[in-house]
């Protein structure tokens, strides 16, 4: 079995009774998806031998070389920017959006970065165009490091196939596997992946298809495509004792090159001996020149990396040969052949354009069809309306519903706390001005649904009367007007107060706050009433769909 790159797999997950100990009365700091996916790659070992976010020696030696500091190859910045950033020294506790805790860490080091500097050399480029770039220049330049302890993970999706490296390693040595070969991919997987694929399984003992499950950018085809394509052509297309198909958690940087050695570093730790690197391996757009990712591998010795590169040609299909084919076992010129890429898939996709069977399998285009189809407009708009008290995951499902539903429809997200900043910028909390941010976030939907758009609201709308006067104005427009009554339970919200708000108002040291000593007039009777402290998003989500679709706005 080949060794975790730097000789030990470094897992960092504790159990929940230490992670509770460890976190108990600690500061809290919100992190976004990408954090997220570092943390369970973190949790798991697949970022070995790192052990948590970089520290600014480490940071610095990564951007400028591609080394730790004690040499060991490492070509990504794995960092965690911060606005509000703890003192060295102060542990901290890292949670998600909707308040459930993912980690503790200890800071160790906290310092300043340069994103123009980092993006030339991480990403060749400091284009904002560049989908890793963009998100760079987004994030705020102060970055802490140091380790982290990471709390059981949840459960999630693929999770039957979201293997660990100790768990895939397992079943490598089941299968009795001495050399493996592994597939990276954030594409549905077309006719010459396959045929790559395949020719790896002359060279070696078995394949593991490892597609990425993490964050991507909008107009990536949707984990869930990719990963039904994979299962069905697994299912009829390899041999099933040679073939392991795994659930990769990693977030896309499209760092081209230096991502493309991230990689075969990664697969390492999973147990992978050798890697398909891709003509445009981890590229965007025309940022990095042909084969430059094998190019940069190629640079690295096989006892520096651990990992062989499987570099192949270029493949396309001959229309006159009938079968994939490369320069090497082609004779016939441009004309003859037809180029094969996950770019022109999503094309195909994203137009309504047929998907020749070249290109990929029929069944395959029948699943991402059934998956992905040029934006339409619904038939009819609606005013999707989140009603609930404070930190009860109004806003939290209010963006994870857009996520759903922003590839085939229009939707805008009517934020309480961002109409407050802008539309009703300067209105206090009286009943009265509460009223007023109410009926002005109503009326702004009114007028998006009536034109096709599905808006939701998102806001505390503590008042039946008020609420009810909306839907009216609705229905007199025409348009469905859905209420979801957002709750949790008290103990649930104080833990997801990260400003202290709740305890100041239960305290006497805030007035007039909306559930302890302000009302808050629940619905009698919802569309849908979700407990947020008992289901989680994804379900929460399905469960709002469900309702869009009995009132004919998705399918």
């Amino acid at each position: 079995m080949i060794e975790p790159h730097g000789g030990t797999l470094q897992e960092r997950l504790i159990t929940q009774d230490q992670f509770d100990a460890r976190a108990r009365g600690l500061k809290r700091l919100t992190v976004d998806a990408r954090a997220l996916n570092d943390l369970e790659l973190l949790a798991v070992g697949a970022l070995s031998p790192l052990t948590g976010f970089l520290d600014e020696a480490a940071y610095r030696t990564v951007v400028e070389s591609m080394r730790l500091p004690d040499g060991t190859v490492w070509p990504l910045p794995i960092t965690l920017a911060v606005k509000d950033a703890p003192e060295v020294g102060e542990s901290v506790v890292l949670a998600d959006d909707a308040g459930r805790e993912w980690a503790v860490l200890t800071v160790t080091s906290r310092y300043q970065r340069d994103p123009h500097h980092e993006a030339r050399h991480v990403f060749g480029t400091e284009d904002v165009a560049h989908p890793g770039v963009a998100v760079l220049m987004e994030q705020p330049t102060t970055l802490v490091g140091g380790p982290v302890e990471v709390a059981p993970l949840p459960s999630q999706s693929f999770q039957a196939h979201r293997l660990t490296p100790r768990a895939l390693r397992a079943e490598i040595e089941t299968r009795g596997w001495s050399t493996v070969a592994g597939f990276q991919t954030r594409n549905p997987i077309h006719r010459a992946h396959e045929a790559l694929t395949k020719i790896a399984l002359e060279v070696c003992d078995g394949l593991v298809l490892h597609p990425l499950v993490g964050e991507t950018k909008k107009d990536d085809v949707p984990a869930a495509a990719r990963f039904e394509s994979y299962e069905a052509l697994v299912k009829g297309y390899y041999p099933k004792a040679r073939t392991v198909l795994a659930a990769f958690p990693a977030a896309m940087r499209y760092a081209g090159p230096r991502e493309a050695l991230f990689h075969v570093l990664v697969r390492k730790n999973y147990g992978i001996t050798h890697l398909i690197v891709g003509r445009d391996h981890a590229g965007v757009g025309s940022y990095y020149p042909p084969l430059a990712a094998q190019q940069l591998v190629k640079r690295f010795t096989l006892a520096e990396l651990g990992v062989t590169p499987l570099a192949f040609d270029p493949t396309f299909y001959c229309r006159v040969c009938g079968s994939i084919a490369s320069s090497r076992t082609c004779p016939h010129g441009p004309s003859d052949q037809l180029a094969l890429s996950g770019t022109q898939l999503r094309e195909l996709l994203h137009s309504g354009r047929p998907i020749p069977p070249e290109v990929t399998r029929p069944e395959i285009a029948e699943i991402l069809r059934r998956h992905v189809s040029a934006p339409a407009t619904p038939q009819r708009g609606v005013l999707l309306w989140f009603t609930g008290l404070s930190g009860a995951g109004k806003s939290t499902l209010a963006r994870s519903v857009e996520a759903a539903l922003k590839r085939h429809h229009r939707v805008e997200v009517l934020d309480g706390d961002e109409i407050r900043s802008t539309l009703s910028k300067g209105l206090g909390f009286s009943k009265e001005d509460r009223d007023t941010n109410i009926r002005r976030i109503g009326m702004v939907g009114r007028m998006l649904a009536r034109n096709g758009v599905i808006a939701i609201g998102a806001a505390i709308s503590p008042y039946a009367d008020t609420r009810a006067e909306v839907k009216a104005a609705a229905a007199a427009d025409g348009v469905a007007f859905v209420e979801v009554h957002v709750h949790a339970a008290m103990e649930t919200l104080l833990t997801r107060d990260t400003k202290g708000l709740y305890r100041k108002a239960l305290a006497g040291e805030v007035k007039h706050f909306t559930g302890v000593d302000d009302p808050y007039e629940a619905p009698a009777s919802p569309e849908l009433a979700l407990d947020t402290a008992g289901t989680d998003v994804a379900t929460c989500t399905s469960r709002i769909l469900e309702v869009l679709a009995r009132f004919g706005v998705v399918p």
